[in-house]
């Protein structure tokens, strides 16, 4: 049953989960010209506090009601001049009004992720299971879950990354990140260049960790940690960028061995001296600069390697849709590269793996073998085949001095990336220009 409810006996509902309800400019005019032409579903008032409503009827009568449904249009109608509304009063408990509504504004795209994630807490909170949750707002379990998680990050930083007009599948990729800080580093740079490199960067840095962890346990079975090689000799270099096959030296049991970490993730491995063998690495300035050139070496390596992951996956994501609006570019960018017809090329077991083709490779094959999937997006593919011609993991801005290199290839590559969209990370800038912090001078000195 409807009835007209005087608008000032109406109150907004305490766990409202939609906290802005946006500019009501528009929807009051509407309500000004035409009236309310749907009703707002209203309960008795309730304390806040015990959740009850009023002991004394004349008590309970004259605190009116709470909205569940038509929070704006409420709003709306006071800044429109309406002294009552049309009403339907519902008996749904507590539970049911915060899945109530949920579901309306979730309907009608009104909430952020963040309320989102807020109203999801207070379903559990008044004792939902993440089941009911699904069942009742039509949100997947999954979908339920995630967005729970986001109630782990930091509010203020959420809120500003929100504001920097963050994507739910940027949230997808902070999930990749396990450590708490970690994330809450990266969401600070959601919403700017720099998003895609900090999140591979703490992508890489727990995998390293991990990695790391696992090296220095294996080394320990047979070697003992130090803070300096000096006066040792060095045997060999390990990059926690992977895992390799670590065995003790057959010497193991007759000379000492040890093991040094260094600042740029890299763990070398070195042996007491022997009277019949050279001189110590490690033993004098020069071979301090030695040992710091080839730490410096691999996280150039490894930057590089994550700078070229990020330009890859830029163009594994762009649909057939964006490359055929972007024909003429890819046209260009292509030809460019017959300049150098001599030097450049498209790999075909490059261009598959890239494309998540599978070939098998103990066969033969040829063209034929893809035609009807490339022909199937034929501007993706010419993207993609334009893309590796310019670029791969041989491109690089350093020599073999580690000193900043002038790569116009790669240049290149950022140029066309960048007109397709793509947003250069600080980073992959300082590589470029040749002032990132890891690039030596002439005298061996940082750039």
């Amino acid at each position: 049953m409807i009835q007209n409810i005087e608008i000032s006996r109406i109150h907004p509902h305490y766990d409202n989960p939609r906290r802005d309800l946006g500019d009501l400019t528009e929807l009051a005019e509407s309500i000004k010209n035409s009236g309310i032409l749907q009703n707002l579903t209203v309960v008795p008032w309730f304390s806040k506090i015990t959740g009850v409503g009023a002991d004394d009827p004349k008590q309970q009568e004259e605190m009116g009601y709470i909205v569940v449904i038509g929070h704006r249009r409420l709003a709306a109608a006071k800044l429109a001049g309406l002294t009552e509304v049309p009403c339907a009063i519902s008996s749904m408990n507590l539970r049911e009004q915060v899945a109530t509504m949920l579901l309306e504004n979730m309907q009608r795209s009104d909430l952020t992720v963040w309320e989102q994630a807020q109203g999801f807490q207070m379903m559990l909170d008044l004792g939902e299971t993440v089941v009911d949750i699904s069942t009742k707002t039509g949100f997947s379990e999954t979908t339920v879950r995630r967005r729970m998680k986001l109630l782990e990050l930091d509010g203020d930083k959420f809120k500003k990354s929100v504001e920097r007009g963050a994507t739910l599948m940027d949230f997808v990729e902070l999930d990749k990140i396990n450590d708490l800080s970690l994330r809450n580093k990266v969401l600070d740079k959601i919403g700017t260049p720099n998003f895609k490199w900090e999140l591979q960067q703490a992508i890489d840095k727990e995998k390293n960790e991990k990695n790391k962890a696992i090296i220095v346990a294996e080394l320990q079975k047979f070697a003992k940690e130090i803070k300096s090689g000096n006066g040792l000799i060095w045997v060999k270099c390990y990059h926690t960028s992977q895992v390799p096959d670590i065995t003790a030296p057959d010497d193991a049991e007759t000379v000492k061995y040890f093991f040094q970490v260094s600042e740029y993730g890299s763990i070398t491995l070195y042996k007491k001296s022997e009277n019949n063998e050279s001189p110590a690495p490690g033993s004098s300035v020069q071979d301090e600069k030695q040992k710091e050139f080839r730490e410096r070496r691999a996280a150039l390596e490894e930057i590089s390697k994550r700078a070229y992951q990020l330009r890859s996956n830029y163009i594994k994501e762009i649909s057939n849709t964006k490359a055929k609006k972007n024909m003429g570019l890819i046209i260009e960018y292509f030809l460019r590269t017959m300049v150098y017809e001599d030097y450049y090329n498209c790999d075909y077991e490059e261009f598959t793996k890239f494309l998540d083709i599978e070939i098998n490779e103990d066969e033969e094959w040829s063209y034929d073998d893809i035609a009807e999937r490339v022909t199937a997006q034929p501007e993706r593919h010419m993207l993609v085949a334009t893309y590796l011609m310019l670029d791969s993991e041989r491109e690089y801005y350093y020599n073999w001095s580690n000193q900043h290199l002038a790569n116009e290839t790669l240049n290149m590559v950022y140029d066309f990336l960048e007109k397709l969209g793509y947003e250069t990370s600080e980073e992959e800038l300082a590589l470029r220009n040749g002032t990132h912090e890891l690039f030596q001078s002439a005298n061996g000195d940082v750039a």
